[in-house]
C-alpha cells in the first residue's frame, strides 16, 4: 500500500482553519460526516446502521486497513478492505454488522491501519427509531446536530461570503396606491447571501417593516436560490388597515431600503420619482419550459413617436430576444414563448430603456417537475370528485377535463383509467367468476374509466359499495395515455354525523379555493368565514403540499406548520405535536388539541418529495377557527414550490 499521502495529514492532524464570524471547518484530512446509531426498522434484524467518511482534502486518500470504531459498550471495529480509496471531495458509506453501535452516549472514531487517530465523534445519542442521523451542519464542519438523514450526499457546503463589492438590497411594491382589500406585493433582490450564527451557522434574514396609521407589521424572509424575496400584505380594514401612507423598510446586514405607498377608499395618484415613473414585470416570478411569458410594464410620462426597447438576457449574459413595445396610455403588455432551442434553467434579465429611462425585472426558469410514480405537477388532467367526505353507499362522483386536448389526435376516444388506493396502499378488489360459476374466479382490482368528449371534458359516478370500500382515506389516480394526476377523498364512518343525517349533512355545498406553485419560504394561511356566490361559508378543511424538484432536496426542505398562538403543529422540531408519517396500520389521521380545539392531522412525513398534509376539526360539528395558519419552508438554496387548498361548507 502507498502511504505517502498519510505523512502529509499526520504532518497537520487535526489542525483545523478558523473562518471568522461563520465557524470552522477541517480541510486537513478524511473525516467523519454522518452516523446513522439507530436508523429506522429493527437494528437487530438487518445490517443497517452506518458511517459516512468525507474527504474535505484536495488530494485521494488510500483508507486500506483503516477502522471504524464504536468506543462504548459493544466497542466493534469495522477495518477497511485493502484498495479502498476515497477520492477528494468525495463521500463513502461504510456498514459492519447488526447492532454496531449504542444507541446513546455513543463515540465512534476513525484510525489509521497503524492505530493513530484520525477523526472522532462527539458523544451521540439517537433514542427514536427513525430517518435522522448525527451529521455535521456543513460538510466537514465542526459542528455537529441531528436532522434527516442524507447518506452518501452532501450536508451542505460553508459559503463564505465576498468583501469584493457592497451589500446592496432593491425594494419595490407592484402599486404605489391601493384600494382597501386589495393585497399589496412587496419584493425586491439582494446582490449576495449574507450568514450569521445564533447560535448556529445559517443564512441571514431579509427584515421587511410596514408602518402606517396605528399599524406595524414585520417580517423575516429569506433570499431564494436567485437572491429574490417576496412578502404580500392583505389591505383589509379589519386587519388594521385604515387610511393613508404606509412606510416599507427593510433591512439586510447593513443595507437599507425605503419606499412607500397608499391605502384608501379610492386611488390616489401619488407622483412617481425617476427611479419608479417606468417599471416592467412579468406576471410570475418562475416558468416552466412551454409556458407563455405575459410581460407588461408602465411609464408615467409619455414621449411622442417613442418606443420602448427591451432585451431578454439569459443566464450566461447573452442576448436571446429583443424588440420594441409602444404605448399610448403609459401601458404595455406582450405575451410570448422563449425560443426553446436557446433556454437554459436559471435567472433571465429583462432590460427596458424608454429616453433616457432604463428599468429591468428578473424571471427564473425551472425545470418541469416529474416525480416517479406521478406527474406531481401538471396542467394537463385535471378532475376534482364532488365532496371530500362520503359515506358507505353514496355515490361518488369524479369530474374534470383534459388541458389542450386534440380531439383529432390519436388520443382521441382512448379511456381515461381511474385506480384508487386506500391509506396503506391497497386497492380495493372484486372478484370475477368464471362463466360456469365453478372454478376460476379470481380477484382484481377495482377501477373507473371514462371518456372525454370532444372537448377533453369527462365526468363519470360510482357508488362506493361496502364489498369494495370502507371507512378510510382513499387517493384515486388518473391516467390518460401517461398523463397522471391524483387527488384524495375519505369515507367516514356514518355514526360520527351523530344526530345529522347523511342527507342533511350532504346538502351543504363545498366550494374550494386553491393557490398553487407558492416559493416563498414563509405563507400565511387565513381561514375565515366567507360570503361565496351570495352564500355564507365556513372553513372544513386546509390542505396543502409542498414538492421539491430534485430528488434528494427532501433531505434539505420540510414544511412546519404554526398555529396563530405559535403551537408547531407539523414539523421536525421535537415540540411539534406531529413529526413523522401519520399513515399507520389502522389509522389515517393524527388527534391533536390546539387552542382548545381537537383536530384530525393528515401528514405524509418529511423524508418524502411530496410533502402533503390536511388539518381539520375532528367534530364533524365544527370548523376551522377564524386565525392565520403560518407555513414555512424550511430551507437555504433549494427550490421549492408550495400548495394548498381550503374546503368551505355552505353554512345552514
Amino acid at each position: 500500500m502507498n502511504h505517502t499521502p498519510l505523512l502529509l495529514i499526520f504532518a497537520v492532524l487535526i489542525t483545523v482553519i478558523s473562518i471568522p464570524v461563520y465557524g470552522e471547518v477541517i480541510t486537513d484530512h478524511v473525516v467523519i460526516n454522518e452516523v446513522d446509531t439507530n436508523p429506522f426498522g429493527d437494528d437487530s434484524k438487518s445490517v443497517s446502521e452506518w458511517v459516512e467518511l468525507y474527504n474535505p482534502t484536495n488530494f485521494d486518500i488510500d483508507l486500506s486497513g483503516w477502522e471504524i470504531a464504536s468506543t462504548t459498550v459493544l466497542k466493534k471495529t469495522f477495518i477497511i478492505p485493502d484498495g479502498t480509496v476515497i477520492s477528494s471531495g468525495d463521500f463513502l458509506t461504510f456498514t459492519h454488522e447488526k447492532l454496531w453501535f449504542t444507541d446513546s452516549n455513543e463515540s465512534v472514531e476513525l484510525r489509521t491501519d497503524g492505530g493513530s487517530l484520525i477523526d472522532k465523534t462527539p458523544i451521540m445519542s439517537d433514542l427514536k427509531n427513525d430517518f435522522f442521523s448525527w451529521q455535521r451542519i456543513y460538510d466537514a464542519h465542526i459542528d455537529w446536530e441531528l436532522a434527516l438523514a442524507s447518506t452518501g450526499a452532501s450536508n451542505g457546503k460553508l459559503s463564505v461570503v465576498g468583501t469584493s463589492s457592497p451589500l446592496t438590497v432593491t425594494l419595490s411594491s407592484d402599486k404605489s396606491s391601493y384600494i382597501f382589500d386589495e393585497t399589496a406585493i412587496i419584493q425586491g433582490t439582494v446582490s449576495e447571501k449574507i450568514y450569521v450564527e445564533k447560535p448556529t451557522f445559517q443564512t441571514a434574514p431579509v427584515i421587511v417593516n410596514i408602518s402606517g396609521p396605528n399599524f406595524y407589521h414585520s417580517v423575516s424572509l429569506y433570499p431564494d436560490l436567485y437572491l429574490n424575496y417576496k412578502t404580500t400584505l392583505d389591505l383589509v380594514q379589519v386587519l388594521g388597515i385604515s387610511e393613508g401612507n404606509y412606510n416599507v423598510t427593510v433591512n439586510y446586514g447593513e443595507a437599507i431600503e425605503n419606499i412607500s405607498f397608499y391605502v384608501g377608499p379610492e386611488i390616489i395618484e401619488i407622483p412617481d420619482t425617476l427611479a419608479s415613473s417606468f417599471k416592467i414585470q412579468t406576471d410570475v416570478d418562475t416558468y416552466e419550459i412551454d409556458e407563455l411569458i405575459l410581460i407588461s410594464g408602465h411609464v408615467s410620462e409619455i414621449i411622442p413617436f417613442e418606443s420602448i426597447k427591451y432585451e431578454i438576457i439569459d443566464p450566461a449574459g447573452k442576448i436571446i430576444e429583443s424588440g420594441n413595445f409602444i404605448t399610448s396610455d403609459g401601458n404595455f403588455q406582450s405575451e410570448m414563448f422563449l425560443p426553446s432551442i436557446k433556454l437554459s434553467y436559471g435567472t433571465y434579465t429583462i432590460t427596458a430603456e424608454y429616453s433616457d429611462k432604463t428599468t429591468f425585472t428578473t424571471f427564473n426558469l425551472m425545470e418541469t417537475t416529474v416525480d416517479e410514480e406521478t406527474v406531481l405537477v401538471s396542467d394537463k388532467i385535471i378532475f376534482d370528485t364532488k365532496k371530500t367526505e362520503y359515506f358507505l353507499n353514496d355515490q361518488l362522483t369524479i369530474s374534470g377535463y383534459i388541458d389542450n386536448f386534440d380531439s383529432s389526435s390519436i388520443r382521441y376516444n382512448e379511456i381515461i383509467h381511474f385506480s384508487f388506493k386506500d391509506s396503506d396502499g391497497s386497492s380495493p378488489k372484486f372478484i370475477t367468476a368464471a362463466k360456469d360459476n365453478t372454478a376460476g374466479s379470481k380477484s382484481m382490482d377495482y377501477f373507473l374509466t371514462a371518456v372525454p368528449d370532444n372537448s377533453g371534458a369527462f365526468s363519470l359516478d360510482a357508488r362506493l359499495m361496502p364489498v369494495l370500500f370502507s371507512e378510510g382515506d382513499y387517493t384515486v389516480k388518473a391516467n390518460y395515455r401517461g398523463i397522471i394526476n391524483s387527488i384524495s377523498f375519505s369515507i367516514i364512518d356514518e355514526s360520527s354525523s351523530k344526530n345529522e343525517s347523511p342527507e342533511k349533512l350532504f346538502q351543504q355545498k363545498t366550494i374550494l379555493e386553491k393557490v398553487n406553485r407558492i416559493s416563498d419560504s414563509t405563507i400565511s394561511i387565513l381561514t375565515t368565514e366567507k360570503i361565496i356566490d351570495d352564500q355564507s361559508v365556513k372553513p372544513r378543511v386546509l390542505s396543502g403540499s409542498m414538492i421539491t424538484p430534485q430528488k434528494n432536496d427532501q433531505l434539505n426542505v420540510n414544511l412546519q406548520i404554526s398555529s396563530e398562538s405559535g403551537i408547531c403543529i407539523i414539523g421536525q422540531n421535537s415540540d411539534c405535536l406531529v413529526s413523522e408519517s401519520t399513515r399507520k396500520p389502522g389509522q389515517i389521521f393524527e388527534v391533536v388539541q390546539v387552542d382548545g380545539l381537537d383536530l384530525n392531522v393528515r401528514y405524509s412525513g418529511p423524508d418524502v418529495r411530496l410533502e402533503k398534509f390536511s388539518i381539520l376539526p375532528q367534530s364533524t360539528d365544527n370548523f376551522l377557527p377564524n386565525v392565520n395558519w403560518n407555513i414555512d419552508i424550511l430551507k437555504d438554496d433549494e427550490i421549492s414550490r408550495f400548495y394548498y387548498k381550503i374546503t368551505f361548507k355552505t353554512i345552514e
